[in-house]
């Protein structure tokens, strides 16, 4: 369970142990804000309520490290059955003023960070007969966020991912499923939030119009909790069934996005065996876009 000392991954870890799974409980060392280690924490949680957790703290960013976080669960639970690839960070940055590390650092938790830890799970969940490997990944939307270039990109990133090793996988019984939660009550997301500054009252009221279009108000972030349900039921036996899914988490309701899209074309009206001249993309594309294939149509002379 990779990014699991705090919000989602800690209600995952939490939540699986008591289900009576025995859990590796990876996130960073301490820091500031994490005395002794939230990793340490959320095993302290788990022992005390009579669950078996042990932390570890390799970054799974590095290669070798996602390697000893595997390893540390087959030395000491004896296999592996369940890979939770969760880890991420954010760093909230315009394209205009990020640097380098702004975006490397983000796609090398969050992107890389599940890559690794798939190459590093997936011989011992074959060797296991099986298994399901659950991504966190984001609620796909149109909704522009402001600032977050590098977290959609990289959480993009893994719903194909996750798609192409459910294909992969499919034939050694390995179920893989993205896990997209909608605004979670986490200090990842407070960061977000926190970021926005002067974006912060358009970001809310662009939300706010996208959701009372649908008949509905705005609601709060979700409790951390609500996450792991849909996951613990795709790692049962009857769950495992279910693969190359992206399920949307938005509070309580669950929906399914695909990564294959419905695409519209903009034909020619005539046969043009050099492709679309400049004059006629001119004419016809602007009116397409604005109007969809019926309106440009319409307008054509």
């Amino acid at each position: 369970m990779t990014g699991a000392g705090r919000g989602v991954g800690a209600a995952y870890a939490r939540a699986l142990a008591a289900e009576g799974a025995k859990v590796v409980v990876n996130d960073l060392p301490a820091s500031a804000d994490r005395t002794p280690t939230s990793a340490q924490s959320v095993v302290a949680e788990i022992e005390a309520t009579g669950g078996i957790a042990v932390a570890h703290h390799d970054s799974v960013a590095d290669f070798d490290g996602a390697r000893r976080v595997v390893q540390t669960a087959i030395e000491r639970f004896g296999r592996l059955d369940i890979l939770i690839a969760n880890a991420a960070i954010i760093r909230p940055r315009f394209l205009r003023d990020a640097d380098e590390h702004d975006w490397t650092d983000v796609l090398a938790v969050a992107t890389h960070g599940t890559f690794h830890s798939l190459r590093h799970s997936v011989p011992h969940l074959i060797e296991a007969g099986g298994g399901t490997i659950i991504v966190t990944g984001d609620l796909v939307t149109d909704v522009h966020f402001p600032r977050n270039a590098a977290y959609r990109a990289a959480k993009a990133a893994n719903a194909v991912l996750a798609s192409y090793a459910a294909e992969e996988l499919r034939p050694f019984g390995i179920s893989v499923n993205a896990v997209n939660p909608g605004a979670t009550a986490t200090a990842l997301h407070d960061d977000y939030v926190a970021s926005l500054v002067d974006h912060a009252k358009s970001f809310r009221a662009e939300l706010g119009t996208r959701v009372a279009a649908v008949g509905a108000a705005l609601p709060p972030p979700a409790a951390p909790e609500t996450v792991p349900p849909l996951g613990i039921y795709l790692c049962t036996e009857e769950g495992r069934r279910i693969t190359g899914r992206a399920f949307q988490l938005n509070g309580t309701s669950i929906g399914v996005a695909t990564t294959r899209t419905e695409i519209s074309y903009l034909d020619p009206d005539v046969d043009v065996p050099a492709g679309w001249s400049t004059a006629a993309l001119a004419a016809r594309l602007p009116a397409w876009l604005a109007g969809g294939p019926g309106a440009a149509a319409a307008g054509q002379s």
